[in-house]
């Protein structure tokens, strides 16, 4: 069955390309010379042949033919040379995509199309001045003490509300249970109280009578995974049959973002009110991003923004589009590192008890307390080192505006994808050295035993340059207080098979590095 539905992909795969091809009148561009390894394409279909053969390791597919290469980076391409892609593992390559010739690389109108329905004019799908001036109201809301203290505030209430009662439950009764389900939730719900200021869980079964939520949860999964599905693959005649039609992922889609838009528009909507009724009346506005972001745009600074969306319905739809992309950005990053630190911790029982002794050393014990105040570099070492291994986005990447050469000499040609793979990276040993494969918090630490980082380019697991990831200190500070509170509360034992660094668990193909069939533990309350 599913040869057969990748056949029929396929099938239409080529079909809209060599549409596409003849409409350009069957021209082709002249080889140009470069240094990138092309891993043996077929003459007609490129490497699609390959890219379906290992569709289950892509990432660690991708890895292997890295290494191989000498420049550090690949050339690849889809059927009839359409799709051309350039991907490095090269931190010099890094650096030039993301800081030196930051302006030649875009989103792109491919990934635009992909995401639009979800994310439409929101930040991370912008480009140009749209995105510089989006940035900078982002910035001005980020750099908020109050967004800062409500978020701290959020995560305390969330921890202690719902994630630590939920795995109290789950070690009482003895059951295994979904480690990495429990922590997207918690991170779900805990996104959309800070983007929103809506606080609601979908974690505990009693606070599951929030349908709603719920609902929205469920939402978002879906959009996300079409979403980037779409971003995968170029626009063909079946999607714009499916959508023209109203069928299939198509449909699902719509009715996807038909959940999100009805809760965030509600939400907008309340929050312009709440303005409304404030501007008669003494304080300030409320704490959340939206709010924040609200803000910022009556600012002298936001103006630029709000000409460019000058009617009130432009305004909201503009501010729906980046909450959603902060709730998007933020709902299964940090899940995802938590539930492979959880895993690589019980793989290597001695990094665990480094952790542990940490803790027990911390001022408040390493309780689930604001994480700024304790003195845990091994445990930030052990999270950055969980994300080296394990990088919540493994792939990345942009598209040329114009023709351009990476350092080491690979050719990138106007209108071709520029990537780069934080996962291979993360598993080159001319950049960590024979030991990549191994999982060593203490590569992080000085002598002293204090945490010290490495170039963005080397370790672009937060991005680097202008799109650096503006979340970075709050990300920290959730999975460190996560990670103390859990590991000091429980023991985590991961059900079979035993955890071993020589046969990892398999992952999903998806934005995220989501680990497949999840993390089945069972916790044993600890004295």
């Amino acid at each position: 069955m599913e040869t057969a539905q990748l056949a029929y992909v396929l099938l239409f795969l080529v079909t809209a390309v060599l549409l596409f091809h003849l409409r350009r009148g069957g021209r082709s561009a002249p080889a140009k010379l470069t240094t990138a390894h092309r891993p043996h394409p077929n003459p007609v279909l490129g490497n699609t042949v390959e890219f379906i053969r290992n569709r289950r390791r892509f990432f660690d597919w991708y890895t292997d033919l890295l290494r191989a290469s000498p420049s550090g980076a690949i050339e690849a391409w889809g059927p009839f040379g359409a799709g051309h892609a350039v991907t490095t593992a090269c931190p010099a390559a890094v650096e030039h995509l993301l800081r030196g010739n930051f302006g030649n690389y875009v989103r792109g109108p491919s990934f635009r199309a992909a995401m639009s329905e979800l994310i439409g004019d929101g930040l991370f799908a912008a480009d140009g001045r749209l995105w510089s001036v989006q940035r900078k109201v982002a910035s001005y809301a980020f750099s908020s003490r109050a967004l800062r203290r409500f978020s701290d505030d959020v995560l305390a209430v969330h921890l202690r509300g719902t994630l630590l009662p939920f795995l109290d439950a789950a070690a009482a009764s003895g059951e295994a249970v979904d480690l990495q389900d429990a922590l997207r939730r918690f991170a779900f719900d805990s996104i959309c109280h800070v983007a929103f200021g809506v606080e609601s869980s979908t974690l505990l079964e009693t606070a599951r009578e929030d349908s709603r939520h719920e609902a929205l949860f469920a939402a978002f999964d879906a959009a996300v995974e079409i979403s980037f599905r779409r971003a995968l693959a170029p626009f063909t005649l079946v999607r714009k049959l499916t959508g023209l039609l109203n069928v299939g992922s198509s449909r699902r889609l719509r009715e996807a973002v038909g959940v999100i838009d009805d809760y965030a528009m509600s939400v907008v909507e309340s929050k312009e009110a709440a303005c409304r009724d404030r501007e008669d009346g003494d304080g300030d506005g409320d704490p959340d991003l939206l709010s924040r972001f609200m803000a910022a745009m009556d600012e002298e600074d936001g103006g630029e923004l709000g000409a460019m969306f000058p009617t009130p319905e432009g305004k909201r739809r503009l501010l729906r589009d980046v909450v959603v992309s902060f709730v998007l950005a933020g709902k299964d990053t940090t899940s995802s590192a938590l539930t492979w630190l959880f895993w690589l911790l019980a793989a290597n029982p001695r990094c665990e008890r480094r952790v542990r002794d940490e803790l027990s050393r911390s001022p408040d014990g390493g309780g689930g307390g604001d994480a700024k105040g304790m003195h845990t570099h091994y445990l930030h070492a052990a999270i950055t080192e969980a994300m080296r291994l394990y990088p919540p986005v493994p792939f990345n990447g942009r598209v040329a505006v114009g023709d351009d050469v990476l350092p080491g000499g690979a050719a990138v040609r106007a209108g071709w994808f520029a990537n780069y793979s934080a996962y291979a990276m993360g598993r080159m040993e001319r950049l960590w050295g024979e030991d990549c494969l191994e999982f060593s918090p203490e590569r992080w630490l000085r002598d002293g035993g204090e945490f010290v980082a490495v170039d963005a380019a080397r370790y672009p697991v937060f991005h680097a340059g202008p799109r650096a990831c503006l979340g970075k200190e709050m990300a920290y500070v959730q999975m460190k207080t996560v990670a103390a509170a859990v590991l000091r509360r429980f023991s985590v034992e991961v059900a079979a098979p035993a955890p071993a660094m020589d046969s990892p668990p398999a992952y999903e193909m998806t934005a995220t590095m989501k680990m497949k069939g999840g993390l089945w533990v069972r916790l044993r309350k600890r004295e």
